[in-house]
């Protein structure tokens, strides 16, 4: 009978979720951007739409990215 070796569980660490949600964020954000007809820049908001949806969760995978090292 062979011996069944058990794998250690890990738990995911928060870098691991913030980087989940923020690439969840930028895909759903991107998905707004391209196929409604959500502009990128409005006259009230300014670049504000641009911003919310794409470049700050990119931001926030950039910034993961470079703590990792």
């Amino acid at each position: 009978m062979s011996r069944l070796s058990t794998a250690r569980l890990v738990a995911p660490s928060f870098t691991q979720y913030a980087a989940a949600i923020a690439l969840c964020w930028l895909l759903v954000g991107a998905f707004a951007l391209t196929l409604t007809p959500l502009p990128a820049r409005t006259i009230g908001a300014g670049w504000s739409p641009l911003f919310w949806l794409v470049l700050a969760p990119a931001c926030t995978l950039a910034g993961l990215r470079l703590r990792r090292g």
